[in-house]
């Protein structure tokens, strides 16, 4: 059986567009056009027929259409339905159809483009793709969470915070006060910062001297800043923007989140701070104060979201201050989705894809030359490369992390770890 074409499946979400009936009409046109055409000169071979010779009869009786007529017919046909108010609506969609370019996808998960390992959460459980595109399940966990050079993952389940190898071998346990959510490990791994319950905690990377950090935070994984040193980023309960650090649990800073703030991530280099909602991207310059040991939450910096579109899922690349989003755009004639990208002092980003129907989640490869996309609607992957390279794409997802080969619920990212 030949891949699907994501394109093809993609489309199938788009609605019918408005006002009624403009689209049929339109395709009516083309479609008793084309009969015609193909219906003249069905004189070679047919892959669904089998070859046909018309009867002397038939070729006598019948009379050459008058082509150019016909083309004009046409062409004045589709003009006056796309340029009409009516035909506004078919024209977007015509549109949007075309701007939608993928490769064609393998039909199993191989070797992964860009190298390094995956973390990928399932209905079963979390499971590490290798290089070579082999996976492992670890167990019936609910969250996954790489540590800096990929030696553990940390793992939850309902109270039990763990650290196990990436082969599944368990290395420590803890029991929290309440449910564990949201843990991030700190990019040295010399600690874990988790949510149990509304509290934020921080525990070492042996799974020992865990402490509350926080009496009441949101439901936003915290973030860790890239320097080493033990501070802490995370959103309040009263979504307050805050640093803390997290040995002698001083509050070093303070500022209004982002309206409706859904996920903050520490910039490479410690001088921003990405907060993204569903319907802003905003860099937060964080600055070290000159007489006192500690940071300060300052200017912020937004990066353009068109009218109207949804933040879907946003990632800053492992080394430089670039921000990687996936922009939906719901509209009458059906739905857009888009990848972007906003370099470092750029006030425009660079759009890498448009496709039809809804994209998901995104994640940069280690070393920064690729990007993973998610598409849900398709059960693919998309890898697309930042510079020279080829896109590539892999169908049938959701069975590939389902065991048994059973139908299941389409898998997160949550994590791609660790240079070649």
């Amino acid at each position: 059986m030949s891949p699907r074409d994501p394109l093809a499946e993609a489309l199938r979400e788009v609605p019918i567009p408005e006002p009624a009936g403009t689209e049929e009409r339109g395709r009516r046109i083309v479609e008793a056009a084309f009969a015609e055409r193909t219906t003249s000169a069905q004189v070679g071979p047919s892959e669904l027929w089998g070859a046909r010779t018309p009867k002397t009869s038939e070729r006598r009786s019948r009379r050459p259409l008058p082509r150019l007529a016909l083309g004009l017919g046409l062409a004045t046909l589709l003009a006056a339905l796309l340029l009409s108010p009516a035909g506004a609506s078919v024209r977007g969609w015509v549109d949007d159809v075309f701007t939608a370019t993928t490769p064609r996808p393998e039909p199993t998960l191989g070797e992964i483009p860009g190298g390094g390992r995956l973390l990928i959460q399932s209905a079963a459980g979390p499971w590490v793709v290798q290089p070579d595109g082999s996976r492992r399940l670890l167990g019936d966990y609910e969250e996954a969470t790489w540590s800096p050079r990929g030696l553990y993952v940390g793992v939850a389940e309902g109270r039990t915070l763990s650290a196990v190898e990436p082969g599944g071998t368990p290395h420590w346990s803890f029991t929290a006060p309440a449910r564990v959510s949201d843990q991030r490990w700190a990019p040295f791994g010399t600690r874990i910062a988790y949510r149990s319950g509304q509290t934020l905690r921080v525990i070492a990377g042996d799974g020992t001297e865990d402490r509350m950090v926080a009496g009441s935070s949101a439901q936003i994984t915290p973030a860790w800043s890239p320097l080493g040193d033990p501070t802490l980023a995370y959103v309040s309960g009263a979504g307050a923007l805050r640093l803390v650090n997290s040995e002698s649990l001083a509050d070093l800073a303070a500022a209004p989140a982002l309206d409706d703030v859904a996920e903050i991530e520490w910039a490479a280099g410690g001088k921003s701070i990405l907060e993204a909602s569903r319907q802003a991207l905003r860099l937060r310059e964080v600055q070290p104060r000159k007489l006192q040991p500690h940071p300060a939450i300052e200017f912020t910096h937004s990066l353009p979201v068109p009218a109207g579109a949804t933040v879907v899922d946003a990632a800053l690349a492992p080394e430089q201050e670039t921000v990687a989003a996936v922009l939906t755009d719901w509209r009458d004639h059906g739905t857009r989705s888009s990848v972007v990208v906003y370099g470092p002092g750029e006030t425009k980003p660079q759009r890498l894809l448009t496709v039809p129907g809804s994209l998901g989640e995104i994640a940069w490869s280690p070393d920064g030359r690729k990007l993973l996309v998610t598409w849900p609607a398709v059960d693919q992957w998309l890898f697309l490369p930042l510079g020279r390279g080829r896109e590539s794409a892999v169908a049938n997802i959701s069975r590939a992390f389902a065991p048994g080969g059973r139908a299941a619920s389409f898998p997160r990212v949550d994590g791609w770890c660790c240079q070649r």
